[in-house]
């Protein structure tokens, strides 16, 4: 990975020996992949767990993800240069893990794995009053040198501190059209103060 020498380092001493979650910013087949299986290989004294052969579906992810985030001690995006899509559902570990306190890590995969510790993760262009489909439209990462290194800033109305899907009975992934949405570090003490 490119970037300061020590910020990998850094990220490394927060993850611990914990399993770090290593995710592209499309759920589905990516390209990026073959750069994480490289990045991985030469880093054996890490444990990533590639999300892709974790979850077999986004079902399957909607029903282990409540429970098998707390497993996590930190997270990986990686994304391809000049497209930084996330969809919703790996926007959705991306903010839970934050939640948890887990760092998170953004990777650019090229020749290199450009790194960004300090990133944002933003709407993809869509007004505040409308709420696409949870595609690669839903949101994208950018550089965001003010804010704190591995805790991304999140547009506040991408994230809800309790969870915006379900498993419908035809056992498939559906997403709530949520009336409010919240910041997701300001969304305890908002809870707190109602009540």
């Amino acid at each position: 990975m490119s970037g300061s020498p020590n910020t990998f380092g850094r990220f490394v001493a927060l993850a611990g020996s914990g399993p770090v979650l290593m995710m592209t910013g499309r759920f589905g087949r990516s390209w990026v992949r073959e750069a994480a299986y490289l990045f991985r290989a030469r880093r054996r004294d890490l444990d990533f767990r590639p999300s892709w052969r974790l979850f077999a579906s986004l079902a399957d992810w909607g029903e282990r993800w409540a429970v098998e985030q707390h497993s996590f001690a930190a997270g990986l995006i990686l994304s391809a240069p000049g497209d930084p899509v996330v969809e919703r559902a790996v926007g959705r570990c991306l903010a839970d893990l934050y939640q948890l306190g887990r760092p998170l890590l953004w990777g650019v995969s090229s020749d290199r794995i450009r790194r960004h510790p300090r990133f944002a993760v933003r709407r993809n262009g869509w007004p505040e009053e409308w709420f696409p489909y949870p595609t690669a439209t839903y949101a994208r990462l950018a550089v965001a040198p003010d804010s704190a290194e591995f805790e991304p800033q999140f547009d506040p109305i991408l994230f809800t501190s309790p969870p915006d899907f379900f498993i419908s009975s035809d056992r498939r992934l559906r997403w709530l059209d949520a009336l409010h949405h919240f910041d997701v570090r300001d969304f305890d003490e908002l809870m707190a103060r109602l009540g």
